[in-house]
């Protein structure tokens, strides 16, 4: 399975727009789970108020609502730990059917996913446009490489084997 671990803030809207969706944005999300049959785990730190108080924010309510009515399939959410990368890396070692997955973030560095990183401008920097077409296609190569590479591996087994 392919996995997209998604932030809200500053990929889905706009410097312009803060916490609002950007229809854009969304359709370029939608892309990039259609070419690659990818399913969303939710890293947003808007998810917190879930492991905090067990029940999500209205507002983060309203963007899972949002996106499953876009027909995007949300399989989960990331774990609560001191950094985001630590989170991603819980949630992988306790889901062993992700083949590949891509993060789509604005906020976080990582050191150890790096190769598997889409990182957007900071939210906060003016003219950040959130999820546009070079991150978008960054997005759609990662989880495509990945793939290839496996079924490489596959092919190059089936044949040693044969």
């Amino acid at each position: 399975m392919n996995v997209i671990f998604l932030d809200f803030n500053g990929v889905l809207d706009t410097y312009y727009q803060m916490n609002e969706i950007n229809q854009d944005n969304l359709n370029r999300l939608k892309r990039i789970v259609e070419e690659t049959n990818a399913k969303i785990v939710i890293s947003s730190s808007l998810k917190n108020t879930y492991h905090y108080c067990g029940r999500f924010s209205q507002h983060f309510q309203e963007i899972l609502n949002q996106l499953t009515s876009e027909g995007l399939e949300i399989v989960g959410i990331t774990p609560l730990a001191e950094e985001r990368e630590q989170e991603i890396m819980m949630y992988l070692d306790t889901h062993p059917e992700i083949e590949n997955f891509c993060i789509i973030d604005d906020d976080y560095d990582m050191e150890v996913l790096k190769e598997h990183l889409v990182k957007l401008p900071c939210q906060s920097e003016e003219g950040q446009m959130g999820l546009d077409d070079f991150h978008m296609h960054m997005a759609i190569d990662i989880l495509k490489k990945k793939k290839e590479k496996s079924n490489k591996k596959l092919q190059l087994t089936k044949k040693t084997s044969i």
